[in-house]
């Protein structure tokens, strides 16, 4: 990979996860769009949103308001890198504040970048394949699963490290990956 579109990607996730608004400057261009294509109905988000403000607050303050312990991770192995775009799988693990339920989910990530010197992102589609709601009962044993992956880029091969026997996980393991 690209030392800058990884970076560009490390960059997204710690401003989604971490609720760092202002690091989404360096992320995506001020007329960028983000697509997202939700095959669940365990989280819902809005299928086209227009420019960095929007996508900002879409991705980060609106998503941060209601979730939170979000560990976003892309998968190494399934890197796609092409000129100007670049596809991977991804999953996501984090609670929801109001109840402290886990979420964890998998999706794909398609990143289109600018043809220019800052290289930033001009469109993100976001495909949300599954949702997968578990009881705020697993959320140590689901959480220290996932703080203890490599953070932000992992291989399939290390997601069943040490996976928590948790039936519903260990049906969508061999799917993500």
């Amino acid at each position: 990979m690209k030392i800058d579109i990884e970076n560009i990607i490390r960059r997204y996730i710690r401003a989604k996860d971490d609720n760092n608004p202002q690091l989404m400057n360096r992320v995506f261009s001020e007329q960028a769009t983000l697509e997202m294509e939700v095959n669940t109905g365990a989280i819902d988000f809005p299928s086209v949103t227009q420019g960095r403000d929007e996508i900002t607050k879409t991705l980060v303050r609106d998503f941060n308001k209601t979730y939170e312990n979000i560990y976003t991770f892309c998968l190494s192995d399934s890197v796609i890198e092409k000129q100007n775009s670049l596809d991977c799988r991804w999953f996501v693990a984090m609670s929801e504040k109001a109840t402290g339920d886990v979420r964890v989910g998998y999706g794909d990530y398609q990143w289109r970048f600018c043809n220019d010197d800052l290289c930033l992102v001009d469109k993100l589609t976001i495909v949300i394949e599954d949702m997968i709601v578990f009881s705020n009962t697993e959320e140590g044993e689901l959480m220290s699963w996932a703080s203890g992956l490599p953070y932000p880029w992992v291989r399939s091969s290390e997601l069943s490290t040490c996976t928590p026997e948790i039936i519903p996980l260990s049906k969508i393991l061999p799917v993500i990956t």
